[in-house]
Protein backbone atom coordinates (compact mmCIF):
# COMPACT_ATOMS: atom_id res chain seq x y z
CA UNK A 1 0.00 0.00 0.00
CA UNK A 2 1.48 3.47 -0.95
CA UNK A 3 -1.05 5.62 1.32
CA UNK A 4 -1.65 6.72 4.63
CA UNK A 5 -4.49 6.41 6.95
CA UNK A 6 -6.22 9.12 6.14
CA UNK A 7 -5.69 8.41 2.84
CA UNK A 8 -7.13 5.42 2.58
CA UNK A 9 -10.51 6.52 1.48
CA UNK A 10 -9.65 8.97 -1.18
CA UNK A 11 -7.22 5.69 -2.56
CA UNK A 12 -10.26 3.76 -2.89
CA UNK A 13 -12.25 6.35 -4.70
CA UNK A 14 -9.22 6.70 -7.30
CA UNK A 15 -8.12 2.96 -7.67
CA UNK A 16 -11.28 0.56 -6.38
CA UNK A 17 -14.22 1.45 -9.17
CA UNK A 18 -14.61 -1.16 -12.11
CA UNK A 19 -14.45 -5.18 -12.22
CA UNK A 20 -12.92 -6.94 -9.04
CA UNK A 21 -11.77 -10.68 -10.11
CA UNK A 22 -12.10 -13.31 -7.34
CA UNK A 23 -10.26 -16.61 -6.71
CA UNK A 24 -11.73 -19.50 -6.43
CA UNK A 25 -9.48 -21.21 -4.15
CA UNK A 26 -7.59 -24.54 -5.48
CA UNK A 27 -7.49 -27.52 -3.66
CA UNK A 28 -5.28 -30.77 -3.66
CA UNK A 29 -6.91 -34.35 -3.89
CA UNK A 30 -5.63 -34.56 -0.57
CA UNK A 31 -7.54 -30.86 0.51
CA UNK A 32 -4.71 -29.64 1.28
CA UNK A 33 -3.99 -26.07 -0.21
CA UNK A 34 -2.86 -25.80 -4.06
CA UNK A 35 -0.69 -22.38 -4.07
CA UNK A 36 0.33 -22.96 -7.53
CA UNK A 37 -3.18 -22.90 -8.66
CA UNK A 38 -3.74 -19.52 -7.66
CA UNK A 39 -1.23 -18.33 -10.41
CA UNK A 40 -3.89 -19.01 -13.11
CA UNK A 41 -6.66 -17.56 -11.50
CA UNK A 42 -5.08 -14.06 -11.32
CA UNK A 43 -3.23 -14.13 -14.23
CA UNK A 44 -5.92 -15.00 -16.46
CA UNK A 45 -8.45 -12.87 -15.38
CA UNK A 46 -5.72 -9.72 -16.19
CA UNK A 47 -5.37 -10.80 -19.48
CA UNK A 48 -9.01 -10.35 -19.72
CA UNK A 49 -9.06 -6.79 -18.38
CA UNK A 50 -10.27 -7.00 -14.37
CA UNK A 51 -9.19 -3.76 -12.61
CA UNK A 52 -8.41 -5.65 -9.20
CA UNK A 53 -8.10 -8.96 -7.72
CA UNK A 54 -9.47 -9.92 -4.86
CA UNK A 55 -7.90 -13.53 -2.78
CA UNK A 56 -9.68 -15.47 0.02
CA UNK A 57 -13.14 -14.58 -0.22
CA UNK A 58 -15.98 -16.59 0.45
CA UNK A 59 -15.69 -18.60 -3.05
CA UNK A 60 -12.06 -18.68 -1.71
CA UNK A 61 -13.65 -21.45 1.09
CA UNK A 62 -11.46 -19.13 3.64
CA UNK A 63 -13.87 -20.77 6.54
CA UNK A 64 -12.31 -23.97 6.21
CA UNK A 65 -8.46 -22.68 6.18
CA UNK A 66 -6.09 -21.95 8.84
CA UNK A 67 -4.72 -18.57 10.15
CA UNK A 68 -1.38 -20.01 7.87
CA UNK A 69 -2.46 -20.80 5.08
CA UNK A 70 -4.45 -17.99 4.83
CA UNK A 71 -1.30 -15.57 5.28
CA UNK A 72 0.48 -17.84 2.40
CA UNK A 73 -2.87 -17.24 0.34
CA UNK A 74 -2.40 -13.84 0.52
CA UNK A 75 1.62 -14.02 0.02
CA UNK A 76 1.15 -16.08 -3.50
CA UNK A 77 -1.54 -13.13 -4.15
CA UNK A 78 0.83 -10.69 -4.02
CA UNK A 79 4.15 -12.32 -5.54
CA UNK A 80 1.47 -12.80 -8.79
CA UNK A 81 -0.27 -10.15 -8.65
CA UNK A 82 2.73 -7.58 -8.69
CA UNK A 83 1.17 -4.34 -8.41
CA UNK A 84 -0.81 -4.77 -11.93
CA UNK A 85 -3.55 -4.42 -9.96
CA UNK A 86 -4.81 -3.49 -6.90
CA UNK A 87 -4.92 -6.63 -4.62
CA UNK A 88 -7.54 -6.71 -1.76
CA UNK A 89 -7.39 -9.79 0.79
CA UNK A 90 -9.65 -11.12 3.21
CA UNK A 91 -8.88 -10.65 6.27
CA UNK A 92 -11.95 -12.22 8.05
CA UNK A 93 -12.28 -14.32 11.06
CA UNK A 94 -14.43 -14.41 14.15
CA UNK A 95 -12.06 -14.14 17.04
CA UNK A 96 -10.46 -10.35 16.37
CA UNK A 97 -7.04 -11.53 17.51
CA UNK A 98 -6.60 -13.72 14.37
CA UNK A 99 -8.37 -10.81 12.52
CA UNK A 100 -5.94 -8.42 13.43
CA UNK A 101 -3.35 -10.79 12.86
CA UNK A 102 -4.21 -11.64 9.37
CA UNK A 103 -4.77 -7.52 8.77
CA UNK A 104 -1.61 -7.06 9.91
CA UNK A 105 0.20 -9.69 7.94
CA UNK A 106 -1.69 -8.01 4.91
CA UNK A 107 -0.41 -4.62 5.57
CA UNK A 108 3.09 -5.78 6.33
CA UNK A 109 3.23 -7.88 2.45
CA UNK A 110 2.22 -5.05 0.63
CA UNK A 111 -1.69 -6.24 -0.20
CA UNK A 112 -3.20 -2.93 -0.78
CA UNK A 113 -6.21 -2.97 0.66
CA UNK A 114 -8.29 -5.98 2.85
CA UNK A 115 -11.86 -7.07 2.77
CA UNK A 116 -13.93 -7.72 6.36
CA UNK A 117 -17.09 -9.54 6.81
CA UNK A 118 -19.17 -8.74 10.04
CA UNK A 119 -18.12 -11.35 12.70
CA UNK A 120 -20.36 -14.08 12.95
CA UNK A 121 -22.89 -13.85 16.02
CA UNK A 122 -20.84 -12.29 18.67
CA UNK A 123 -21.34 -8.75 17.40
CA UNK A 124 -25.38 -8.83 16.78
CA UNK A 125 -25.19 -5.36 17.55
CA UNK A 126 -24.47 -2.04 15.80
CA UNK A 127 -22.06 -1.42 19.51
CA UNK A 128 -20.03 -4.01 18.62
CA UNK A 129 -19.95 -4.31 15.39
CA UNK A 130 -18.50 -0.61 16.03
CA UNK A 131 -16.24 -1.24 18.19
CA UNK A 132 -15.05 -4.69 16.83
CA UNK A 133 -14.02 -2.87 13.30
CA UNK A 134 -12.49 0.31 15.16
CA UNK A 135 -10.65 -2.57 17.36
CA UNK A 136 -8.80 -3.44 13.82
CA UNK A 137 -9.50 -0.17 12.32
CA UNK A 138 -6.97 1.68 14.87
CA UNK A 139 -3.55 -0.37 15.31
CA UNK A 140 -3.55 -0.60 10.89
CA UNK A 141 -3.02 2.16 8.12
CA UNK A 142 -4.55 -0.22 5.42
CA UNK A 143 -7.88 0.50 3.93
CA UNK A 144 -10.42 -1.64 4.79
CA UNK A 145 -13.66 -2.83 2.93
CA UNK A 146 -16.87 -4.06 4.59
CA UNK A 147 -18.37 -6.94 3.13
CA UNK A 148 -22.38 -6.88 3.87
CA UNK A 149 -23.64 -10.62 4.02
CA UNK A 150 -26.93 -12.05 5.18
CA UNK A 151 -24.79 -15.47 6.32
CA UNK A 152 -23.06 -13.24 8.82
CA UNK A 153 -25.97 -12.86 10.93
CA UNK A 154 -26.05 -9.60 10.95
CA UNK A 155 -27.03 -6.94 8.19
CA UNK A 156 -25.47 -3.66 8.29
CA UNK A 157 -28.06 -0.81 7.39
CA UNK A 158 -26.98 2.18 4.59
CA UNK A 159 -27.11 4.41 8.19
CA UNK A 160 -25.08 2.41 9.48
CA UNK A 161 -22.55 1.99 7.15
CA UNK A 162 -22.33 5.40 6.62
CA UNK A 163 -21.80 5.98 10.20
CA UNK A 164 -18.49 3.65 9.83
CA UNK A 165 -17.61 5.37 7.27
CA UNK A 166 -17.70 8.85 8.58
CA UNK A 167 -16.41 7.34 11.92
CA UNK A 168 -13.18 5.40 10.89
CA UNK A 169 -10.81 7.13 8.66
CA UNK A 170 -9.46 4.13 6.75
CA UNK A 171 -12.87 2.20 6.43
CA UNK A 172 -12.50 2.68 3.04
CA UNK A 173 -15.33 0.30 0.66
CA UNK A 174 -18.10 -2.27 1.25
CA UNK A 175 -19.01 -4.88 -0.88
CA UNK A 176 -22.79 -5.55 -0.60
CA UNK A 177 -23.73 -8.81 -0.75
CA UNK A 178 -26.82 -9.21 -0.12
CA UNK A 179 -28.55 -9.50 -3.28
CA UNK A 180 -30.40 -5.89 -3.28
CA UNK A 181 -29.87 -3.48 -5.45
CA UNK A 182 -32.02 -1.32 -3.43
CA UNK A 183 -30.38 -1.55 -0.58
CA UNK A 184 -26.69 -1.22 -2.54
CA UNK A 185 -27.99 2.61 -4.07
CA UNK A 186 -29.15 3.18 -0.70
CA UNK A 187 -26.21 3.07 0.73
CA UNK A 188 -24.12 4.95 -2.45
CA UNK A 189 -26.48 7.84 -1.76
CA UNK A 190 -25.66 8.31 1.82
CA UNK A 191 -22.31 7.23 1.63
CA UNK A 192 -20.78 7.25 -1.59
CA UNK A 193 -19.53 10.29 -1.55
CA UNK A 194 -16.67 8.57 1.41
CA UNK A 195 -15.91 5.04 0.25
CA UNK A 196 -16.49 2.84 -2.48
CA UNK A 197 -20.28 1.31 -2.88
CA UNK A 198 -19.82 -2.35 -4.80
CA UNK A 199 -22.13 -4.83 -4.81
CA UNK A 200 -21.04 -8.96 -6.30
CA UNK A 201 -23.97 -9.32 -8.42
CA UNK A 202 -23.24 -9.34 -11.99
CA UNK A 203 -27.08 -8.81 -13.66
CA UNK A 204 -26.85 -5.64 -11.24
CA UNK A 205 -23.57 -4.44 -13.31
CA UNK A 206 -25.24 -2.49 -16.07
CA UNK A 207 -27.10 -0.69 -12.96
CA UNK A 208 -24.18 0.17 -10.89
CA UNK A 209 -22.26 1.57 -13.97
CA UNK A 210 -25.62 3.78 -14.88
CA UNK A 211 -26.61 4.89 -11.21
CA UNK A 212 -23.14 4.51 -9.47
CA UNK A 213 -20.82 5.98 -11.85
CA UNK A 214 -18.03 7.50 -10.09
CA UNK A 215 -17.84 4.97 -8.04
CA UNK A 216 -19.12 1.61 -9.52
CA UNK A 217 -17.38 -1.58 -8.56
CA UNK A 218 -18.23 -5.12 -9.10
CA UNK A 219 -16.85 -6.40 -6.13
CA UNK A 220 -15.47 -10.10 -5.74
CA UNK A 221 -17.40 -11.54 -7.92
CA UNK A 222 -16.91 -15.09 -9.77
CA UNK A 223 -18.23 -13.94 -12.87
CA UNK A 224 -14.27 -12.60 -14.09
CA UNK A 225 -13.51 -16.13 -14.05
CA UNK A 226 -16.20 -17.95 -15.06
CA UNK A 227 -18.53 -15.59 -17.42
CA UNK A 228 -16.04 -15.38 -19.99
CA UNK A 229 -13.16 -16.76 -20.84
CA UNK A 230 -10.09 -15.11 -22.88
CA UNK A 231 -11.02 -15.64 -26.12
CA UNK A 232 -14.04 -14.32 -25.26
CA UNK A 233 -14.17 -11.64 -22.54
CA UNK A 234 -17.20 -10.45 -23.35
CA UNK A 235 -18.29 -9.61 -19.43
CA UNK A 236 -14.91 -6.68 -19.83
CA UNK A 237 -16.33 -5.52 -23.83
CA UNK A 238 -19.79 -5.08 -22.29
CA UNK A 239 -18.46 -2.85 -19.77
CA UNK A 240 -16.02 -0.96 -21.99
CA UNK A 241 -19.06 -0.32 -24.28
CA UNK A 242 -21.50 1.08 -21.84
CA UNK A 243 -18.60 3.18 -20.02
CA UNK A 244 -18.03 4.67 -23.91
CA UNK A 245 -21.61 5.16 -23.92
CA UNK A 246 -22.71 2.42 -26.53
CA UNK A 247 -25.56 1.44 -24.77
CA UNK A 248 -27.24 -0.70 -27.29
CA UNK A 249 -23.89 -2.39 -28.76
CA UNK A 250 -22.92 -2.89 -25.23
CA UNK A 251 -26.35 -4.54 -23.83
CA UNK A 252 -26.36 -6.89 -26.94
CA UNK A 253 -23.37 -8.38 -25.54
CA UNK A 254 -24.62 -8.63 -21.87
CA UNK A 255 -27.71 -10.38 -23.30
CA UNK A 256 -25.53 -13.08 -24.59
CA UNK A 257 -24.71 -13.68 -20.77
CA UNK A 258 -28.06 -14.69 -20.00
CA UNK A 259 -27.49 -18.40 -19.89
CA UNK A 260 -24.65 -18.19 -17.27
CA UNK A 261 -27.38 -15.95 -15.25
CA UNK A 262 -29.84 -18.50 -15.48
CA UNK A 263 -26.86 -21.30 -14.06
CA UNK A 264 -25.50 -19.05 -11.36
CA UNK A 265 -29.55 -18.72 -9.76
CA UNK A 266 -30.04 -22.64 -10.95
CA UNK A 267 -26.99 -24.03 -9.43
CA UNK A 268 -25.76 -20.66 -6.27
CA UNK A 269 -28.87 -18.49 -5.47
CA UNK A 270 -31.30 -22.12 -5.58
CA UNK A 271 -28.45 -23.73 -2.94
CA UNK A 272 -28.56 -21.20 -0.54
CA UNK A 273 -32.08 -20.24 -0.75
CA UNK A 274 -33.75 -23.66 -0.40
CA UNK A 275 -30.52 -25.64 1.63
CA UNK A 276 -28.77 -22.54 3.12
CA UNK A 277 -25.72 -24.37 1.33
CA UNK A 278 -22.76 -22.22 -0.36
CA UNK A 279 -22.24 -24.37 -3.46
CA UNK A 280 -18.60 -24.31 -3.70
CA UNK A 281 -18.55 -27.38 -5.83
CA UNK A 282 -20.42 -26.63 -8.65
CA UNK A 283 -18.47 -23.11 -8.62
CA UNK A 284 -15.53 -25.54 -9.08
CA UNK A 285 -16.54 -27.87 -11.23
CA UNK A 286 -18.00 -24.73 -13.48
CA UNK A 287 -14.03 -23.20 -13.20
CA UNK A 288 -12.73 -26.38 -14.21
CA UNK A 289 -14.47 -27.18 -17.70
CA UNK A 290 -12.83 -23.68 -18.23
CA UNK A 291 -9.56 -24.87 -17.60
CA UNK A 292 -9.13 -22.98 -14.57
CA UNK A 293 -8.03 -25.55 -11.35
CA UNK A 294 -10.24 -26.27 -9.07
CA UNK A 295 -10.28 -29.87 -7.16
CA UNK A 296 -12.33 -31.25 -4.07
CA UNK A 297 -13.97 -28.90 -1.15
CA UNK A 298 -13.09 -29.54 2.32
CA UNK A 299 -15.67 -31.29 4.35
CA UNK A 300 -18.53 -30.22 5.09
CA UNK A 301 -18.79 -28.52 1.83
CA UNK A 302 -21.39 -30.56 -0.22
CA UNK A 303 -19.81 -33.18 -3.52
CA UNK A 304 -21.05 -32.49 -6.54
CA UNK A 305 -24.87 -34.05 -8.00
CA UNK A 306 -25.00 -35.41 -11.68
CA UNK A 307 -28.02 -33.06 -12.21
CA UNK A 308 -25.92 -29.81 -11.35
CA UNK A 309 -22.75 -31.14 -13.28
CA UNK A 310 -25.73 -31.62 -16.20
CA UNK A 311 -26.94 -28.23 -16.10
CA UNK A 312 -23.28 -26.77 -15.85
CA UNK A 313 -22.50 -28.33 -19.35
CA UNK A 314 -25.25 -27.25 -20.52
CA UNK A 315 -25.45 -23.89 -19.56
CA UNK A 316 -21.60 -23.04 -20.56
CA UNK A 317 -22.45 -24.63 -24.21
CA UNK A 318 -25.35 -22.24 -24.49
CA UNK A 319 -23.02 -19.49 -23.95
CA UNK A 320 -20.69 -20.47 -26.38
CA UNK A 321 -17.84 -21.20 -23.57
CA UNK A 322 -17.08 -24.80 -24.33
CA UNK A 323 -18.25 -27.13 -26.98
CA UNK A 324 -20.82 -29.29 -27.34
CA UNK A 325 -19.64 -32.84 -27.10
CA UNK A 326 -18.76 -34.98 -30.36
CA UNK A 327 -22.01 -36.90 -30.74
CA UNK A 328 -24.40 -33.57 -30.06
CA UNK A 329 -22.62 -31.90 -32.73
CA UNK A 330 -22.89 -34.99 -35.07
CA UNK A 331 -27.09 -35.03 -34.16
CA UNK A 332 -27.13 -31.65 -34.33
Amino acid sequence: MNYTKHEAKAWARSNLPGIGGGVIQPLNPDYSVDYEGITPWIEKQIEMGVDSIICDGACGEWLTFTVEERKRIHETAVSVVRGRVPLIANTSHPSVVDALELVQHAQEIGVDAVMHVTPYSNSSSQDGVYRYYKYIADRVDIGICLYNTAPAGYLLSPQFINELAEGIPNICGIKQGIGSLDQTLRTYHLAGDKIVVGDPMEDYWPDQLRYMPDTAFQFCNFAPALFQTPDKPRLVEYTKLLKAGQQQDGMAMYLELAPLRVLFRETQIASLMERGVFPLTALKYWAERLGLPGGPVRPPFEVLDGYVKQLIEQRLQEADLIAAPAEELCSA
